[in-house]
């Protein structure tokens, strides 16, 4: 089984959830808990609603000085966020497409990243050195001394000049699909020597552009370099080697840009303790095992003075119960780093299957149970507002969680926006576009008209991220200046921020 089926066919059960499938006229429908998911670990939701206001939030408390350094008295002034502190992203590769498809930007591209800026406030840029020939992904350098960076660089500049962050992805793959051919005709040694080219131009040439990357990705599955050669799938690398190639590309990131925060990215730890595999000499191979092993990696790293910034977890999951999720979060904290959520996948067919096994199956989740099944398909009405509302629910708790400091998507515009036929550049928004747009940029920001009090002195609680505030000037009512500030859970309080026209 390739590891992208591995991904899809595991199955996840629902706490506390009815399998008894219901029928309604004849119509196969799923069990209750599963059609409102809002009932599904309803104490791990709500507390999570109640943690997100804990420690996604402060009281903030701002003296706006006029001109002249006198308190501004009595002003309606208008408290706005601009950006979360939080990061909330999606990957690029369906822009990237657009902007290769027709060299350079389209009326369907522009619409597509006006949509995309207008809900998130992140973007992970695709720079594979290569990524199997046959899939249409963004490929660095497929053929040796001819590097490509232009979609990676518009991406990057369309970000930045649109207030995004940019994450890069990834640095290094040890896999035999993101290795290009060219380079297996050279000794290791050499290899390393490109490999170091690689870092170093990336790094180094988008420095103050790319701010986050996944500096390596899927060592848990996946040889060294140097044992490239011997790669079958899951491959169990060992712990001295991957300190020691991981070290070395962490090492010559950080000498070229030092204030980039790194991350190592891996996927399959969300998988439940009863799902397991085997290695081709018969390793049992238990989902936990590699949970235990990343935690492990990360401490030898510290050891080696090399660890990572942050751990990405890709949770390409679709039918986690809320309970477990916290749960595995709570187990990953352990390493003592924080946390990125990098490739969330929750698509409608992924939904969709899951859903079908559990009613269909019983819990049964094999292949050839699923296949073998009946059950009818979901109208497509209620696989979009069951695809919303997970999603939504998942981010809660995700987003409540403290270890937990960024959220990436892997899709999310896919299921969110319907493009009609061909290249047109009409669209569609559906129920996932519109829930999580109301979730981040009206649930979880700060928008506020306050008034000074004879101080000068507003107070508010507000959500982490940058701000402006926003004051009347006396040249008319209708129009205000504003000034910036930034709400963290270490900045101390009264702020004197000063008005600088008025």
């Amino acid at each position: 089984m390739i590891r992208r089926n591995f991904i899809r066919n595991s199955g996840v059960v629902l706490a506390g959830t009815t399998l008894m499938p219901r029928f309604l006229d004849g119509r196969f429908l799923m069990p209750e808990a599963l059609l409102t998911l809002q009932d599904i670990d309803s104490e791990v939701l709500k507390k999570a609603r109640q943690d997100i206001l804990k420690i996604r939030k402060r009281d903030v408390e701002i003296k706006l000085l006029d001109s002249a350094g006198n308190p501004l008295k009595n002003a309606v002034v208008d408290v706005v966020q601009l950006k979360q502190a939080f990061l909330f992203g999606d990957c690029n590769p369906a822009m990237d497409e657009l902007f290769r498809k027709y060299n350079g930007p389209s009326e369907k591209l522009h619409n597509y990243r006006r949509l995309f800026a207008d809900v998130l406030n992140a973007v992970n840029s695709t720079c594979y050195w290569t990524e199997r020939p046959r899939n249409n992904m963004a490929k660095t350098e497929e053929y040796q001394g001819e590097p490509y960076y232009e979609g990676f660089t518009d991406t990057v500049d369309w970000a930045n000049a649109n207030g995004l962050t940019v994450k890069g992805h990834p640095l290094f793959w040890p896999v035999d699909k993101a290795i290009p051919e060219w380079l297996k005709h050279y000794p290791y040694e050499t290899q390393l020597k490109f490999l170091e080219v690689r870092l170093r131009d990336l790094v180094s040439r988008f420095k103050g552009k790319v701010k986050l990357w996944d500096a390596v990705n899927e060592m848990l599955w996946e040889p060294a370099l140097k044992n490239l050669k011997l790669r079958y799938w899951p491959y169990l690398e060992t712990m001295d080697n991957m300190v020691e190639y991981i070290s070395f590309v962490l090492g010559i990131c950080r000498e070229e840009n030092p204030d980039a925060t790194y991350t190592l990215n891996d996927y399959g730890l969300e998988i439940p303790k009863k799902n397991e595999l085997k290695t081709k000499e018969g390793v049992v191979v238990p989902f936990d095992m590699q949970r235990k092993r990343y935690i492990e990696l990360i401490k030898r790293l510290s050891d080696n003075g090399m660890q990572p910034n942050a751990i990405g977890l890709q949770c390409h999951d679709g039918w986690m119960s809320f309970h477990d999720q916290m749960a595995f979060y709570d187990e990953m904290s352990k390493a003592g780093l924080p946390l990125h959520v990098t490739e969330f996948w929750a698509q409608v067919d992924h939904l969709q299957a899951r859903g079908q096994r559990l009613a269909a199956t019983n819990g049964d989740f094999t292949t050839e149970t699923f296949q073998n099944s009946n059950a009818p398909k979901y109208t497509q009405e209620e696989i979009d507002n069951i695809q919303a509302d997970y999603i939504v629910n998942y981010l809660t708790c995700a987003f409540s969680h403290p270890s937990i400091d960024a959220f990436f998507f892997w899709g999310f515009m896919d299921p969110a926006v319907v493009w009609k036929q061909g290249d047109s550049p009409s669209y569609e928004l559906k129920a996932v576009y519109n829930k999580v747009r109301k979730l981040l940029n009206e649930d979880w920001k700060t928008n506020l008209s306050l008034t000074t009090d004879s101080n000068g002195i507003v107070r508010f609680n507000g959500f982490f991220g940058d701000y402006s505030l926003r004051y009347p000037l006396r040249s008319g009512k209708l129009y205000k200046s504003g000034v910036l500030f930034n709400v963290n859970k270490y900045q101390n309080y009264p702020l004197t921020l000063k008005a600088s026209v008025i």
